[in-house]
């Protein structure tokens, strides 16, 4: 399977705080490609955040890139005093992974810029979308543990949207009983040494599913 290079969010429903979401979906071939425009947005991003931080462009590596209509000309990332026209813009909110840590950058109109005043999934209703970004990096932190490899040496392959039956998130603890109920999250498959494994996520945990034992 074709190494996915850019992980795209999926919409599930409804509208969040400071920008409206639209749903980009990327197609379910084998190949999991983002759209054109989104891979130029994700330039754009790429470039923005090289130059801020003074690093190469091959040390940065994106997360998500989401559509968004920013609802004021601060493209939501307002800066304290100043005041903003109430004017809808379409653009893009990328969330990007360089130096251990996630970075958000703000795009319009080809134009992007690293936002400090935002967090990654900030305005993002729980309830009408899941980012799997922190839960990817998460996973391949802790898989990365157990199988006593570098981080970098962990690539993720797929990502699927699921809808568990309840929180064991369909890999319930031996014992252990959940209360019933739907739960949205993503199943994310990692590949090192020619195995792949998978794990089980929602809005706050992240577990490997089957158990994992080292080889």
């Amino acid at each position: 399977m074709k190494r996915l290079s850019i992980a795209i969010a999926t919409m599930l429903a409804g509208a969040c705080a400071g920008a409206q979401d639209v749903p980009d979906v990327p197609n379910q071939g084998s190949a999991g490609q983002p759209s054109a425009a989104r891979t130029d947005v994700a330039q754009l991003a790429i470039d923005a955040l090289a130059e801020d931080l003074g690093i190469a462009r091959e040390g940065i590596q994106v997360d998500t890139v989401r559509a968004v209509e920013w609802r004021n000309s601060s493209l939501g990332c307002p800066k304290p005093g100043k005041a903003y026209l109430d004017v809808i813009t379409p653009g893009h909110k990328v969330t990007l992974r360089a130096n251990g840590r996630v970075y958000v950058v703000h795009e319009a109109k080809n134009r992007a810029f690293v936002c400090e005043k935002t967090q990654p999934y900030a305005g993002v209703d729980p309830k009408g979308e899941l980012v799997f970004g922190s839960q990817m990096l998460d996973a391949r932190r802790d898989l990365a543990a157990r199988l006593g490899v570098p981080e970098s040496e962990i690539q993720m392959t797929a990502a699927q949207q699921q809808t568990w039956e309840d929180a064991g998130l369909d890999c319930p603890e031996p014992g252990k009983s959940y209360p019933p109920g739907k739960v949205t999250g993503w199943a994310l498959t990692f590949e090192h040494g020619g195995r792949d494994y998978t794990y089980h996520t929602d809005l706050h945990r992240t577990i490997p599913c089957p158990a994992i034992s080292r080889q």
